[in-house]
């Protein structure tokens, strides 16, 4: 028996989509207040549209979470024009120089915490940045692969509550 979202088994396995946000503007003077550039919508909105066909065919997410980043903020806000997040959560734990650790913590609490619930945790979005995204996967799969991520990249984590591990199951690399 399968799931509705594509890729998903019916044993509790939850679907954990890392992004890093789309192209942004060169550095500046506050590296917090780089916006997107008309690329790196696109590239959103790309990355968005391959989501949808490839895991979210019913374009629902339980929980995303947005590093407080204004590039950030912009990737998440255009994949939340297509797809509907139960919950949008901004969280300064996951920028930059983020602790992978902290939040692979945070996001196995937070799994844990709403399993006998009305509203369990099935799908997660976290869109953040470069080198965090990269640790964030490998402590999640408890790797040490530190994956690159083009802009807008996303990683499909199959996650298990039952060993709190995850698999990655694909990798798309935006153009």
């Amino acid at each position: 028996m399968r799931n509705v979202m594509s890729g998903q088994s019916s044993n509790n396995d939850i679907l954990i989509f890392v992004m890093r946000h789309g192209e942004a503007e060169q550095p500046v003077r506050d590296d917090r207040s780089r916006r997107l550039t008309h690329a790196g919508q696109q590239q959103c909105v790309d990355a968005c549209e391959w989501l949808v066909k490839q895991y979210c065919p019913s374009k629902k997410i339980d929980l995303t979470l947005v590093s407080p980043y204004k590039r950030a903020m912009q990737s998440s806000e255009i994949m939340l024009h297509t797809l509907t997040s139960m919950k949008v959560e901004e969280s300064n734990d996951i920028v930059p120089n983020g602790s992978a650790p902290l939040v692979n913590d945070y996001v196995a609490a937070r799994i844990h915490s709403a399993i006998n619930t009305t509203n369990p945790i099935r799908s997660m979005l976290i869109v953040s940045h470069m080198p965090f995204v990269s640790y964030l996967v490998d402590a999640l799969c408890d790797s040490y692969t530190t994956s690159l991520f083009s802009t807008a990249s996303i990683a499909v984590i199959k996650y298990s509550p039952k060993t709190d591990k995850g698999i990655l199951v694909h990798h798309y690399q935006s153009v």
